[in-house]
């Protein structure tokens, strides 16, 4: 399991540079992620996770994938119709969204993407019925492991960094004034905000105090 240790490089520059952030990657410490499953598997999770909660999604891609025989391939996706995927638990446009991505990688090797700069990535897969950018995003930093993926749009990490800078992320003057100097490592920087807000530490309170800055 990939682990990012405070001594990675990454780590380094980011806490060099933003303050803030050096305080909540080290109350958060090293961290161990993983990306499991299939290329086909990673998109069909972002597209089940749009505008859900982590349990939600996982719930409903765990009943899609037991209707699939136990395993999420563009075989076993495209052989239900749009009917029985919206029964799983989500919405037409979804379900749609997940028989169209099927039927694309039944004729596409998806493997492919991988060899793509990021820019052709978001082109390719934005291009395929109800994957936006945020999916595409999600695609190139969980699964692909993209080193400067920054999501802006994202809900959870709009909350964190509300949080953390006591600033919106809808601002785009805050946005150029903080986010602009993670680059070239945005992608640790939000893979931080993301387990700070999984592991529940905005529910301790003010981030002054939590992390003590």
């Amino acid at each position: 399991m990939p682990t990012i240790g405070l001594d990675d490089e990454a780590v380094l520059y980011l806490s060099e540079r933003d303050w803030r952030l050096a305080h909540l990657i080290a109350r958060v410490g090293p961290l161990a992620y993983r990306s499991d499953g299939t290329c086909f598997e990673a998109l069909a999770h972002s597209i089940i996770e749009q505008m859900l909660t982590m349990k939600a999604g996982a719930a409903i891609q765990a009943r899609l994938t037991d209707k699939c025989g136990g395993t999420l391939t563009p075989e076993s996706v495209g052989a239900l119709d749009p009917d029985e995927i919206k029964a799983c638990g989500m919405s037409r446009t979804k379900a749609r969204s997940l028989h169209a991505l099927a039927d694309y990688a039944l004729s596409h090797d998806l493997d492919e993407l991988a060899a793509l700069p990021d820019e052709d990535v978001r082109s390719a897969l934005t291009a395929l019925p109800g994957i936006g950018k945020w999916t595409a995003d999600m695609y190139l930093l969980f699964y692909l492991g993209r080193e400067d993926i920054l999501p802006v749009e994202d809900a959870a990490v709009r909350q964190v960094f509300a949080w953390l800078y006591h600033a919106p992320m809808t601002d785009r003057d805050v946005v150029a004034a903080i986010c602009d100097v993670w680059h070239p490592y945005c992608s640790t920087a939000i893979r931080y905000m993301y387990r700070a807000l999984n592991t529940g530490l905005l529910k301790l309170g003010d981030s002054r105090e939590v992390l003590g800055y």
